[in-house]
């Protein structure tokens, strides 16, 4: 009776191994390795991003530093055709700036399309859907020779699927300094306010203004915990809160049994 059951077993392994090649080569071919899209932090915060040139939606050609230089900036690399992730991380921002004290800061977030194909059309179709936006949202294209220039200058990858049309990129909000530094990488498409505003005093602690000093605060507070890519309590201020406490209590304890014994003298 083994011996038949072992039989059947290696025929069912045999029958799997010539069934299962064309299956695997199918999933092979189809299936998207997500890790391609991971951004290397390591290799590129801190760098500079190039010059490159931005056409505006009124067809004005203008260098991407004339706004970087400015203020603080998040790029949002993007296309006007996404029917995916793209206009919900655009609507995700907008609305967490319009009801939020950020809609009070100095910033830009700056919508630039990597798909080649892209117009002004798209670019104010979309705008169109989208909007209204803020005083904060410009919205351009790159030139078709600058497109990887600047997508490899912040580590930003994409790959085109024939079978559904459409493109496959990270989900990212890229902060860069008025210096034109990439500061820190926000993923997903629902980011808080707090870490917005943290990240975004990162982007200017050379330039202290009247609106960051709050914010500054943030940053001896809080640490930025990569692996769920937004910011948590500082765990040195944990420990170091506990210390005060506990040794503010044995000096209270010492202070009051100090008293306590003097009255009884």
């Amino acid at each position: 009776m083994r011996a038949y059951l072992l039989i059947l077993l290696l025929v069912a392994v045999a029958f799997s191994g010539v069934m299962g090649p064309s299956n695997s080569a199918f999933n092979d071919k189809d299936m998207f390795n997500p890790e391609l899209l991971k951004i290397d932090e390591k290799k590129h915060l801190g760098n500079f991003i190039p010059d490159v040139k931005v056409v505006l939606e009124n067809g004005e050609e203008k260098s991407i530093y004339t706004f970087i230089k400015e203020k603080p900036t998040i790029l949002l690399l993007s296309y006007y055709t996404c029917q995916g992730t793209c206009p919900v991380r655009v609507d995700s921002l907008n609305r967490l700036i319009k009801k939020s004290s950020l809609k009070n800061r100095e910033f830009y977030v700056l919508v630039l399309s990597f798909d080649k194909l892209d117009s002004l059309e798209t670019l104010k179709r979309f705008k169109k859907v989208h909007g209204p936006f803020t005083k904060h949202w410009i919205f351009g294209l790159i030139n078709k020779e600058d497109i990887e220039k600047l997508t490899n200058s912040v580590g930003f990858k994409f790959f085109f699927v024939e079978r559904d049309k459409t493109f496959v990129h990270p989900n990212v909000y890229i902060f860069i300094s008025p210096e034109g530094r990439i500061t820190r990488y926000l993923y997903g498409v629902k980011p808080s306010e707090r870490d917005i505003r943290i990240a975004l005093a990162e982007t200017e602690q050379d330039r202290i203004s009247l609106n960051s000093v709050v914010d500054l605060a943030y940053l001896v507070c809080f640490t930025y915990d990569p692996s769920r890519s937004r910011y948590v309590v500082n765990p040195t201020l944990i420990f170091g809160g506990i210390g005060f406490a506990v040794l503010g209590t044995v000096i209270l304890f010492t202070f009051i049994s100090n008293k306590l014994a003097k009255r009884e003298v």
